[in-house]
């Protein structure tokens, strides 16, 4: 698997935590301004991962409430993924930029990501866009990516799941 891969997954984990945070979807601040600020002074090296990790489980939690144990989605996604994402977060070869403040630049920070990939949302909850071995593809990230900036646009929380 390709590092570009590895770091779109952790690009739209963040920015779609980040998201969540502002609209409300999971109630946490890992993201906020003053998390980092406090972060930082804890984590001088390596904030932007302690900040992603954090939000990450404050959404799987959100995303496992509603969606079934046999499904996968950005906060939960499959061993093989979930550990060389962990490995390559760790190298910290490459820098993590911390999500925007403002929700308007995080939703064109994620249609950035998004690319071309355009996915209907017709409404809040559970969204199945596939299989799980669809994750092993990047672009499978870039559609995750543009139904979280779909659904903010529509002020609704989507669930993006794989399941088989």
């Amino acid at each position: 698997m390709r590092s570009s891969h590895l770091s779109t997954i952790a690009h739209v984990r963040f920015l779609a935590g980040a998201l969540g945070e502002r609209a409300g979807w999971w109630t946490s601040q890992f993201t906020q301004a003053a998390s980092r600020s406090a972060l930082e002074r804890l984590f001088p090296r390596t904030a932007s991962r302690a900040a992603l990790g954090s939000v990450v489980e404050a959404a799987r939690r959100a995303h496992d409430a509603q969606l079934g144990p046999g499904s996968y989605h950005l906060f939960r996604l499959p061993v093989h993924l979930e550990d060389r994402l962990a490995g390559w977060l760790a190298d910290g070869k490459t820098p993590l930029d911390w999500p925007p403040l403002a929700e308007d630049a995080l939703l064109v920070a994620l249609d950035k990501l998004a690319g071309k990939a355009i996915v209907a949302v017709k409404g809040p909850g559970p969204l199945r866009l596939g299989v799980p071995k669809q994750l092993d593809l990047e672009r499978t990230f870039r559609e995750i990516a543009a139904a979280y900036r779909t659904a903010a646009a529509q002020s609704v929380q989507v669930l993006p799941y794989f399941e088989d």
